[in-house]
């Protein structure tokens, strides 16, 4: 491979992506791998072996899951910069062979959900965002405690929206509609009311100021380990609580959006804090 070709085929990538409808923080991230693809090699004529250097980088360098979704990118960049090489129609991707891509790490399944925000930690955050007068972050906190929305999903809770019982989202190409409960509109709506919030987006903030506001929250609450707190650990609790509440692992996986059933599966697996509390009723 010619890494000046290459570098030429990245913003035909990019834009290809782009035809295809990605979202826009997945074309950021495609852009990122394949810069970092591209600007690992120090000569201009890439081999097999070179590629296979650049995937030990990262083994090196990232958790197995960044791993596996780099490898899938920068595979996919290849096969592209193969076919724009050939003068073929570039949507023949899916079937192109090519001797230059990565053979992908197998990660295995894991058998327990660990570090996962307690519900008991989940309410110490949300009396102390109120204590400090971070109401936003309150409010914030308890829709994703309650409806198991990704933060991309916070621009479509609208004052129009949360008026209907059902919030239509749309998604990574997907629509689906996210039901709010009685107690938590009154909440929302209460919470307009008291800040003047009369129409359009409630919450106009960044998923960093939320990461890192959380993370303030939670670093005045005693005893909470600040690596379990993140927007989307809300999620993980959301799911979680709403399996051991008697809902059907088929709902759940409806409500957060998977496509898959196996995706929505990993929270029927407990913790192994679960697992140990379990194991200690156990009497011969």
């Amino acid at each position: 491979m010619d890494k000046e070709f290459i570098k030429s085929a990245v913003d035909d990538f990019i834009a290809f992506e782009k035809e295809n409808e990605k979202a826009d923080n997945t074309i950021i991230l495609y852009r990122r791998v394949v810069n970092m693809f591209v600007d690992f090699f120090d000569k201009n004529e890439i081999s097999k072996m070179d590629i296979i250097d650049f995937k030990r980088m990262l083994e090196k360098k990232y958790s197995p899951s960044t791993v596996k979704n780099h490898i899938t990118i920068v595979n996919k960049f290849i096969k592209f910069a193969e076919i724009l090489d050939n003068g073929d129609d570039p949507y023949e991707i899916r079937t192109h062979n090519s001797k230059m891509i990565l053979k992908n790490i197998k990660i295995q399944q894991v058998a327990s959900i660990d570090n996962v925000l307690e519900p008991s930690e989940y309410k110490r955050m949300i009396r102390k965002a109120k204590e400090i007068g971070m109401n936003d972050m309150y409010m914030i906190m308890k829709i994703f405690a309650h409806t198991g929305i990704r933060v991309s999903e916070l621009k479509f809770f609208t004052v129009e929206n949360v008026k209907k019982n059902y919030i239509t989202v749309n998604n990574k190409g997907k629509i689906r509609e996210i039901i709010l409960t009685g107690a938590l509109k009154r909440e929302i709506l209460s919470y307009c009311k008291d800040n003047g919030i009369r129409e359009g987006m409630i919450f106009n903030i960044t998923y960093c100021s939320i990461y890192y506001r959380m993370k303030k929250i939670a670093g005045k609450c005693r005893g909470i380990s600040l690596d379990k707190v993140h927007p989307h650990s809300f999620r993980h609790l959301f799911a979680i609580n709403y399996l051991e509440s008697g809902g059907q692992v088929t709902d759940l996986m409806d409500i957060l959006g998977h496509n898959s059933i196996q995706t929505t599966s990993l929270y029927t697996r407990t913790t192994n804090k679960t697992k140990k509390r379990q194991l200690e009723k156990i009497k011969y």
